[in-house]
């Protein structure tokens, strides 16, 4: 229509998901309780003395920890709706500039379980509300009466959705999406001729994928439960401590006198946190995003053009799950009460600080997650001319994320889960988000190179080199190319965030800066007893033993700087009087090279219990350094024989990792680059002969 050339146009959308149930076998578990020794420092909190007792030498004994049996629902049945419509004008102004503007509407209405088998939470009344009333579910056979007696004797409440004022469907829609989207083009020369100016402005709409749903609900009770006998949780001992295996003889050998030790029958049969609650937000908005780009594009000889670009994206509303009922670390609950963890009936759910009665985690999918993203990119293209075509690109980016990949992100923690003195800015969600979880978003690396071309090779008739070959020779060794691709390219690693010494009120050990060495020191470690090389990379924590073994003099990792200094050791650096036995060192200090801190509690008693003041608290937890530079290339030698007008043979020589780049892996988290193992798999030469008809 004159200058403006108009587009519409619409979508609909249909997804539907068979969730089965997880058929997960009845398990045993085995820690080391039943071989090994009470260590009296732990007080109440009943814990095993260092260098006692062994998980497998359990097992041997059939000294199982514990036991579980899983019942789980039936098949569940998803379905997820989209419809759109857009409308986008180009109006080309001039022969120089051209707009885009565009409108693109959405509606997407809830995700539905279509048995409503899904629920929603009432956290004021901390009741569970299900789709359909329980005596429903009864009759189903989605769960059983000895379930809901049991979950009914610990306390849990069951609401309808109209009780809670939920949507019928636990989830509410979004049916007043709109998205204006913006671009210009001008060519500074006129069409057609040299340098031209490219930038727009949009904003895009990304549904929760069902499986970010599903897959954290699938295990909700009242549908999947876990039927349990342990014999370390207080809540089911005799004496109603905590630990009872380590305190008592074994009386229940595994597959012995084992197969009845469960009981699924009985009113108290799930004991207080064997099970859990998620659930989505029921006005969860989609994920939202908006994008900025900017390119120059500079046409140059021969046949080739230069794009520079810049993107900019900021995305909200990413789903993340608020583990709200998360316990917190005994360092936390001992510096708050002044007691170590209770025993009895609620040992299990005792630290954790929404329900410490009968719920164990509590999980809200929420829209609190958002995203920032920076990219320039540099990319020289060649147009296939002369037998020839090639491309190369650069980009160099950062990206920060908190949430929007579902269970594969940090989930976010409650202000409960801190010891006092440590609750990250004013305590609201937002500011515990950030604290905790705003990071560089290491699913791609800081920078890399990719490049990829084709090539004529100049043999044969009309090339350079025996152009005058006859047409049988020709068919021979005429006509091949060759093509390749390959990329150069750094990857972020994170470093240790184990140790706290130099970061807490009770003195011991240091923290500092950290420092890159690259291959400035190349080091040997012998302490596996095979002597392997490397480079120390950066500053990561050694053992001291192993740099100067106290009873030999031994190096057992050597070629470390006297200048050396960990960025962050244990709180415990002091080894006390150590004994040495045929060269062999032994602190005499049982805290040695831990992070465990001695708290006063209320009634005097010294509790040594793990440094741990809340989530993400550690200076370097956060904290990403740039790998080593890795490359690899593939190429390919080919060739086409036309056997009649729609009949092809070809014939082809892949090359992958054709250099036969072995590559060295990013450093361990002691710092230590080791070159004993590769990060690329060798060369691999692949004959092919493929005939098309």
């Amino acid at each position: 229509m004159g200058r403006h050339q108009i587009m519409l146009g619409g979508r609909v959308g249909y997804e539907q998901v068979a969730v089965l149930p997880d058929r997960s076998a009845d398990t045993e578990s085995f820690n080391n309780y039943a071989t090994g020794l009470y260590d009296p420092t732990t007080t109440t909190n009943y814990g095993v003395k260092t260098d006692t007792g062994l998980a497998d030498a359990d097992l041997f004994l059939g000294a199982a920890s514990g036991y579980s049996v899983h019942l789980q629902p039936g098949t569940e049945r998803w379905r997820a709706e989209q419809y759109a419509l857009y409308l986008q004008d180009d109006i080309h102004l001039n022969n120089k500039l051209t707009i885009n503007a565009g409108l693109r509407w959405e509606a997407l209405p809830a995700p539905i379980e279509m048995n409503n088998l899904v629920n929603g939470f009432d956290l004021a009344n901390k009741a569970v509300v299900t789709g359909k009333p329980v005596s429903q579910l009864l009759s189903e056979g989605r769960t059983t009466q000895g379930i809901i007696t049991n979950l009914q004797n610990l306390g849990v409440t069951f609401e309808s959705t109209s009780q809670a004022n939920y949507p019928s469907h636990i989830m509410n829609g979004d049916y007043h999406i709109f998205e204006p989207r913006v671009g210009a083009a001008y060519s500074v020369f006129g069409s057609g001729r040299g340098t031209v100016l490219r930038g727009g402005v949009g904003r895009y709409t990304f549904p929760i994928p069902i499986r970010s749903i599903y897959a954290s609900t699938a295990g909700d009770a009242p549908y999947a439960l876990g039927y349990t006998q342990s014999y370390t949780a207080g809540s089911q001992s005799p004496d109603g401590l905590n630990n009872y295996q380590l305190r008592s003889p074994v009386t229940v050998v595994a597959g012995s006198n084992s197969s009845n030790v469960v009981n699924t029958a009985g009113t108290t049969a799930i004991i207080p946190g064997a099970f859990s609650e998620a659930f989505v937000n029921p006005n969860m908005p989609p994920n939202m995003m908006w994008e900025t780009n900017a390119t120059i594009e500079q046409p140059l000889k021969p046949d080739s053009v230069l794009r520079l670009s810049y993107v900019y994206d900021y995305s909200d509303n990413l789903d993340q799950e608020y583990e709200l009922n998360n316990a917190m670390s005994s360092y936390a609950w001992e510096a708050k009460t002044g007691t170590t963890a209770p025993g009895g009936t609620y040992s299990g759910v005792a630290l954790r600080p929404f329900d410490s009665h009968a719920y164990g985690t509590v999980n809200e999918i929420n829209p609190s997650g958002w995203s920032t993203y920076n990219a320039f990119t540099a990319n020289y293209q060649r147009l296939y001319k002369r037998g020839l075509s090639y491309q190369l690109s650069y980009v160099k980016r950062k990206g920060f994320r908190v949430g929007g990949n579902w269970t594969r992100d940090t989930n976010l923690y409650p202000a409960g889960d801190y010891a006092p003195g440590f609750v990250p800015g004013d305590g609201s969600l937002h500011a515990l988000n950030r604290a905790q979880n705003y990071a560089i978003n290491s699913e791609f690396g800081p920078q890399s190179i990719t490049f990829n071309g084709i090539v004529d090779i100049p043999i044969g008739r009309g090339k350079k080199f025996l152009t005058h070959s006859s047409r049988l020779l020709d068919e021979l060794i005429g006509g091949y190319q060759v093509a390749w691709n390959g990329s150069v390219w750094q990857n972020w690693m994170s470093v240790s965030s184990s140790n706290w010494g130099g970061d807490n009120p009770y003195g011991g050990g240091s923290m500092g800066k950290i420092q890159v060495y690259k291959h400035k020191y190349p080091v040997t470690d012998c302490s596996s007893g095979n002597c392997l090389k490397g480079y120390l990379w950066y500053n990561g924590f050694i053992s001291p033993v192993l740099l100067n073994n106290p009873c030999t003099g031994a190096h057992t990792i050597s070629g470390v700087p006297a200048s050396y200094q960990a960025y962050q050791t244990p709180i415990n650096m002091d080894p006390g009087a150590y004994t040495c036995t045929n060269g062999t060192f032994k602190a005499g200090n049982a805290q040695y090279l831990n992070n465990n801190v001695p708290v006063t509690l209320a009634n005097g008693q010294v509790s040594e219990v793990g440094y741990s003041p809340g989530p993400s608290t550690n200076p370097f937890s956060r904290t990403f350094l740039p790998t080593p530079w890795f490359w690899s290339a593939d190429a390919s030698l080919f060739k086409v024989f036309p056997i009649h007008d729609q009949i092809n043979f070809r014939i082809n020589v892949d090359a992958f990792n054709v250099f036969n780049v072995q590559g060295n892996n990013a450093p361990n988290s002691n710092g230590i680059q080791y070159l004993n193992v590769s990060h690329n798999t060798p060369r691999q030469i692949q004959l092919s002969a493929r005939l098309t008809f």
